[in-house]
């Protein structure tokens, strides 16, 4: 720009254009060199952009949807099967297995095990291929319009909205009061922090949580959950990420403010497995584990071994 000036600019009026040409054309250099690199990566994603272009959106058929009950009791997962298709592998296979109301569940096994997928059949994402998952008898897929009454959940990376610390924990219910998000702000022990903010509740949250650290985010996410007050909670590695001093911190956390709920906890290790009243243990959709976490440490020699090995003994 600037040899362009000093060569072929006669008056002021010319090297204005000139810069005004350079200042557009740099922008659209990067806007065109994404274009590049994305024609550089298209065979290394050709495949899979063909899989997903050959997707056809499908309706599921649900029974007749019935209102969300007063009080739930126990949670049946009856001869369960599942798989995608005819052609697809099994992922859950004949599983078996009853939470009574007030239980926490620990769900350990390997990754791609089925333990995600348990969790979804249970919440009413998919269908079973066979058997079926109750609740006092009446199976979750005709409770689907009112899931949110009987279920809440809390994941690995539980979405925070670039909005106010305030009306991201009111998410769980909208009718609460101010004084209602402050309770179980305290609840999950984040109502010193965020009494030391500048706008207090109001403070605003960057999209995802940004600025805040993953323990936080996720103590966000349980009062959200608090606020909702669904009688089950499905917990999905949500410790997945953190220091074992968090995670150690926000199990106790969450145990002590989920006491009386069913709690159903899908974990890597077996770090507070122990607060568990029941523990059980998939590989390839199948339980080949399940007891009580003190009968087992006392009884099961796998049992012990994997805790060793979880412990770095």
């Amino acid at each position: 720009m600037v040899w362009a000036s000093w060569y072929f600019a006669g008056t002021q009026l010319t090297a204005d254009w000139i810069g005004a040409f350079v200042l557009v054309m740099f922008p659209l250099s990067m806007a065109f060199s994404n274009v590049a690199q994305g024609i550089g990566e298209w065979p290394t994603y050709k495949t899979a952009l063909a899989h997903l272009n050959g997707l056809k959106p499908t309706t599921r058929s649900l029974p007749k949807q019935l209102a969300a009950p007063k009080s739930v009791g126990a949670l049946n997962v009856q001869n369960l099967v599942f798989q995608y298709d005819a052609d697809s592998e099994v992922l859950i296979d004949q599983l078996a297995l009853t939470v009574k109301a007030g239980e926490k569940l620990a769900i350990l096994g390997p990754s791609g095990m089925g333990k995600t997928t348990l969790l979804q059949l249970i919440l009413g994402d998919l269908t079973p291929t066979r058997g079926a998952v109750t609740l006092d008898g009446v199976n979750v897929l005709q409770y689907q319009d009112q899931r949110t009454k009987l279920f809440a959940i809390l994941d690995q990376s539980p979405f925070l909205f670039n909005t106010s610390i305030l009306n991201n924990v009111r998410l769980g219910n909208e009718s609460a009061s101010d004084e209602d998000v402050q309770r179980v702000l305290k609840e999950v022990q984040l109502d010193e922090l965020i009494a030391g903010l500048p706008k207090g509740m109001d403070t605003p949250v960057e999209e995802a949580g940004f600025g805040f650290s993953g323990g936080e985010r996720q103590r966000l996410s349980l009062a959200r959950i608090l606020l909702q007050d669904a009688p089950i909670v499905l917990l999905d590695e949500p410790t997945v990420g953190l220091d074992p001093i968090t995670e150690q911190a926000l199990l106790d956390t969450m145990f002590r403010v989920l006491a009386g709920k069913t709690v159903l906890w899908v974990t890597h290790h077996l770090q507070g497995v122990s607060q568990c009243d029941q523990v059980i243990f998939l590989e390839d959709g199948k339980l080949t584990m399940a007891g009580k976490p003190a009968t087992l440490m006392a009884n099961n020699e796998r049992y012990q071994r994997l805790y060793a090995l979880d412990a770095g003994d």
